[in-house]
């Protein structure tokens, strides 16, 4: 239920991408915190609770993304290059303990772009941590850069400890943070955006579809990432276009 009325407010918001901000504000929703701006404007459509702290879930993985997709278009790192799967990556990353994972095996070594398709598509806690792994060494070390670049974007109140969206309780952001990163990661890198969009991904056999619901309801929704905590509840940051006027929703939870 909880899900179906987040699906309900964001297909909403997205209905209206000529909306006025009178308009948007209008709306009214059970959801603890909401945030919807127009990406070519900046101009804030819908806010609630815009600046408080909450668990970003795997949304985190936009970030994770960001700091990889950084690194390419740097030209410090190719698509083709492969990063190993470790230990503790095929054992956190292991969908049958609970999480969402891409099912990478131990002790194998994954292409960059695969383990961002994994990341990104099937929402893999397994690729974030090899990811996190494969260019910082450790968990820890990737995370202090996750807030070192948060705070580069402008995402002052946000904070991160782990790559993949574990509910840490040092791991916090805001709506209008989570916002500001997927402008910026739509604006820096057209190339790679594509990814959040793509419908499905296979990988050791096993196909999986986007997590994302909105990808397939035709209202021009293109990205950006779904996560899932108990104490969070469901959640999205998206985008979509309509007439060329793109909207961002970051995040809403419920």
């Amino acid at each position: 239920m909880r899900l179906i009325l987040l699906m309900s407010f964001t297909i909403l918001v997205f209905s209206v991408a000529g909306a006025t901000v009178g308009r948007a504000q209008a709306f009214q929703t059970k959801a603890p915190y909401a945030f919807l701006i127009d990406y070519n404007t900046g101009t804030v459509l819908f806010q609630k609770n815009a600046d408080r702290p909450m668990a970003p879930a795997s949304t985190t993985k936009i970030l994770t993304a960001e700091i990889i997709f950084r690194e390419l278009a740097g030209g410090r790192l190719s698509l083709d290059d492969t990063m190993p799967i470790s230990a503790k990556a095929a054992r956190e990353g292991d969908a049958e303990t609970g999480g969402s994972s891409m099912f990478a095996q131990v002790n194998t070594r994954v292409r960059v772009e695969d383990l961002l398709r994994g990341l990104l598509i099937a929402s893999g806690n397994d690729a974030a941590i090899a990811l996190a792994e494969g260019l910082a060494g450790t968990e820890e070390s990737f995370a202090i850069l996750m807030t070192k670049r948060a705070r580069e974007l402008g995402m002052v109140r946000s904070t991160f400890t782990n790559p993949w969206g574990r509910g840490d309780a040092g791991q916090k952001v805001t709506p209008r943070d989570m916002a500001r990163l997927a402008v910026h990661v739509i604006n820096a890198y057209p190339q790679f955006y594509k990814y959040f969009g793509e419908r499905e991904f296979t990988w050791n056999n096993i196909r999986q579809l986007n997590r994302n619901p909105l990808l397939e309801m035709n209202i021009g929704a293109d990205g950006l990432k779904t996560g899932h905590l108990a104490k969070s509840g469901f959640g999205l940051v998206g985008s979509a276009v309509q007439n060329g006027h793109r909207l961002i929703l970051g995040p809403v939870f419920s």
